[in-house]
């Protein structure tokens, strides 16, 4: 069984230019309406913007790598471990 991930409704987030940590992409999150905030830099915030297409593992992992410009193997452990910690905190489905 093939799962999809996509992010969970009741969060709401932002990912600006002008909110970019120096050089670095930068989202910023949170679980509505009592969630804590949580910022997302560099590679993270990559994984975070694939996410925000949906998608399974290797579609949000293919996306994060061609945003970064990378091999999917070389991505592809870090962005499994990152979305299963989304999927922890709640912040991203699994479907």
């Amino acid at each position: 069984m093939t799962h999809t991930y996509r992010i969970a409704d009741d969060v709401a987030w932002v990912s600006l230019e002008d909110l970019d940590v120096g050089d670095q992409p930068t989202a910023y999150l949170t679980r509505v309406p009592k969630g804590l905030p949580i910022m997302l830099e560099g590679s993270a915030c990559l994984v975070w913007l694939a996410l925000a297409e949906g998608g399974t593992l290797e579609e949000v992992t293919a996306a994060t790598a061609a945003m970064a410009d990378l091999a999917v193997e070389d991505v592809r452990n870090d962005v499994s471990a990152l979305v299963d910690q989304l999927v922890v905190i709640r912040v991203v489905d699994e479907e």
